[in-house]
């Protein structure tokens, strides 16, 4: 058994819903508690951020996550959706409940990225030894050997 877990992301229409139904929520609430004019301004921001957050769970956007490779030593790479592997610094990471599983990285460019993990957007047993993996995982600091990167990016063009 391999000491690496790779792990594909598919699009989540589940979070997709629940950003949008958030929005949507935080949106009634500014329409009743707010003047008009600053219950616009608020729309505004909400529309914006409703649109870029659906876009990265349903994997539109280049910053979404669709791939997680993890080690035992605790290093980690992350993949988007155009398959370009990157090494990645954990920064945080949770289990909150069976159905959710949290991974915060800071990606080689210096960019924070979450992945937000819903049994929708990955295979079951994918997820279980994520989850896993989250759970045990050895504390952040390990960093990815040099050359890494680029290994998996032309494995992946292959």
């Amino acid at each position: 058994m391999s000491a690496r877990l790779q792990v594909r992301l598919g699009p989540s229409r589940w979070l997709a819903a629940a950003v949008v139904t958030a929005h949507g929520a935080a949106l009634a609430a500014a329409a009743v508690a707010l003047p008009a004019a600053a219950a616009a301004i608020v729309a505004a921001g909400l529309a914006l951020s409703a649109f870029e957050h659906a876009r990265r769970s349903l994997h539109r956007s280049p910053l979404a996550i669709a791939g997680l490779e993890l080690d035992a030593d605790g290093r980690v790479a992350v993949a988007g959706p155009a398959g370009l592997w990157e090494d990645a610094r954990v920064l945080d990471a949770a289990v909150p409940a069976p159905w959710l599983a949290l991974l915060v990285v800071r990606d080689a460019s210096g960019r924070r990225r979450t992945a937000l993990v819903l049994p929708d957007a990955v295979a079951a047993d994918a997820f279980r030894r994520l989850r896993v993996w989250l759970r045990w995982r050895v504390p952040a600091g390990a960093q990815s050997p040099p050359g890494a990167q680029t290994a998996r990016n032309e494995a992946a063009s292959r």
